[in-house]
């Protein structure tokens, strides 16, 4: 065989098939619209999440295998390098230790998040409970559900505020529903979007929203040293994809649910 094609085609990158699909977790805490509960646990997530994911992947001629893990299963599997990223995970500087996250200045880049999601107190329709904007009133050792390993649990904590931990969203309002909480904190979007599926709840939201978070693709340190450029190529995908697949805030009233909405 003659030598310059051969050597030709040493010089030549690996060929996509070759490569191996990006391992991406997916909290399993993260609800309609951004990932859809399915009732088969086997049948791999989707949502407009995922959909954003798969569309800088394809940008960047990547490809993925998404699976949905608990919130603290993913930090750890990050750490030990176990996943390649995870979608959708908040900065503190406790997790910028054990995972890479799209930095400017040391600091994390807003230019290249997912997406931004507000917070919200949600209470029963006959509750006490009043929030402005600086304090919550009326909670007199009460309790505030979370989903599980949610970050937004320090931030309640730190404000003296009791929690406790549920799977999920259905199992949160259930809770607060039959009144073994006192109130909910869930993104505003989600929240409105369950409520708005399941009208026997009496269930309100309170307002202003309590705090507004901004969610970011990381990568785990061992993939962000050994490919760099396509942990940079995902990156840049997510200013113009965001708006597309990932609203920062409900849509407004009277306004039709998207497709995904109804599931």
């Amino acid at each position: 065989m003659p030598r310059l094609p051969l050597a030709l085609a040493c010089l030549c990158p690996l060929t996509l098939s070759a490569a191996p699909p990006l391992r991406i977790a997916v909290s399993d805490a993260l609800t309609s619209p951004y990932v859809i509960e399915d009732p088969s646990s086997a049948s791999p997530p989707r949502g407009r999440a995922i959909e954003l994911a798969q569309a800088a992947l394809h940008r960047c001629g990547l490809q993925a295998d998404f699976a949905r893990q608990p919130g603290e299963r993913i930090v750890q599997n990050l750490a030990l390098g176990r996943v390649d990223g995870a979608l959708l995970l908040s900065y503190h500087k406790e997790r910028a230790d054990k995972m890479a996250f799209p930095l400017r200045g040391g600091q994390p880049d807003p230019q290249r998040r997912m997406a931004t999601f507000s917070y919200a107190f949600y209470v029963r329709d006959d509750s006490p409970l009043r929030w402005n904007g600086l304090g919550l009133s009326g909670l007199e050792g009460g309790t505030v559900g979370i989903n599980q390993g949610w970050s937004i649990g320090r931030d309640l904590l730190a404000r003296g505020i009791a929690v406790e931990e549920s799977h999920g969203i259905a199992d949160n309002f259930a809770k607060l529903q039959a009144g073994r909480t006192d109130a909910y904190v869930l993104h505003q979007l989600a929240g409105d979007l369950y409520l708005r599926h399941h009208p026997e709840l009496k269930i309100r939201r309170l307002s202003p929203p309590l705090r507004s978070k901004t969610y970011y693709w990381v990568f785990s340190r061992d993939f962000a040293g050994h490919r760099p450029r396509q942990a940079a190529c995902l990156w840049r995908q997510l200013p113009e994809l965001r708006a597309r697949y990932l609203p920062e805030s409900a849509p407004p009233p009277g306004r039709k649910p998207a497709a995904y909405d109804t599931d």
